[in-house]
């Protein structure tokens, strides 16, 4: 197996960097590609039903779906869009975050394209 090219760490990182449009380029691209794992009544109806590790979490999949949609449609993210993605966690760590392994699965997919 390769090395990661997303990891927690990385994803911080990104998320830290002050151009805003940066950062909400890193954040619609991991939400347009966790969408993108939903299933398809899941992309339809903008929520999780399946519990299956893939895409959104039932907390996130109607948030997700619907700031995903917005950011193909518009390019970027709104403020409040923003800040509920990179707002902290239990763990202070922002909510994108948790989807790390899964960038990282989507990031490996590109790599092999």
């Amino acid at each position: 197996m390769s090395a990661a090219i997303v990891t927690k760490e990385s994803l911080i990182k990104m998320l830290s960097n002050s151009n805003v449009q940066y950062v909400d380029a890193v954040i619609g691209r991991a939400l347009v590609g966790l969408l993108q794992r939903q299933t398809k009544a899941e992309q339809f109806s903008n929520e999780t039903a399946e519990n299956n590790g893939v895409g959104f979490t039932g907390a996130d999949g109607h948030s997700g779906a619907l700031t995903a949609k917005s950011f193909m449609k518009n390019g970027k993210l709104m403020d409040w869009q923003r800040e509920m993605w990179l707002k902290p966690n239990k763990n202070g760590l922002p909510r994108i975050a948790k989807y790390h392994k899964q960038l990282n699965e989507i990031a490996m997919e590109k790599r092999k394209a």
